[in-house]
């Protein structure tokens, strides 16, 4: 699992779009987030303001760096531990990206093209699969052998 140069780019441009909104853009996800049946305890709006800039840095240098997965994972996993002592569940990732997109639809306007939605949609699919993968021991490959034994079953 990777991205490519050509989609790292057109993140890497959505977010400078963003970024002198940042805040704004904080507070819209915090309304986003509120529209969701999250089972985790979120931060509050003031909380998730006062830390605008560090989710706009934590943000910037994940998709800076999504191109060498390796050298992220550690700063994905540092994260996903922080969000766990909030509860998260499972579904609750899910939910988070579901409210990034929201979010990014609402503050890139005109420039939310499909192109650009298929990059975060990428990326976010990343984002939701090591979480999971760390957090829940869960994974979004079917084992082969699995496979074959349903196959045989049926």
């Amino acid at each position: 699992m990777s991205i490519s140069a050509h989609h790292q780019k057109m993140l890497l441009r959505s977010i400078a779009i963003i970024k002198p909104n940042f805040h704004c853009f904080t507070v819209t996800f915090h309304v986003q987030l509120k529209r969701h049946a999250l089972t985790m305890q979120w931060p509050s709006s003031d909380e998730i303001s006062e830390k605008s800039y560090l989710l706009y840095c934590s943000l910037e240098r994940t998709i800076t760096h999504l191109d060498r997965l390796l050298s992220v994972l550690p700063f994905i996993h540092y994260h996903a531990n922080n969000l766990s002592k909030s509860g998260l569940t499972c579904q609750d990732v899910d939910l988070l990206c579901d409210a990034f997109i929201a979010a990014l639809k609402i503050h890139l306007g005109r420039e939310f093209t499909p192109n650009i939605e298929q990059a975060w949609r990428y990326a976010l699919r990343m984002f939701n699969s090591i979480v999971k993968s760390y957090l829940f021991n869960t994974s979004n490959i079917v084992a082969i052998n699995k496979s074959v034994q349903q196959q045989v079953n049926s």
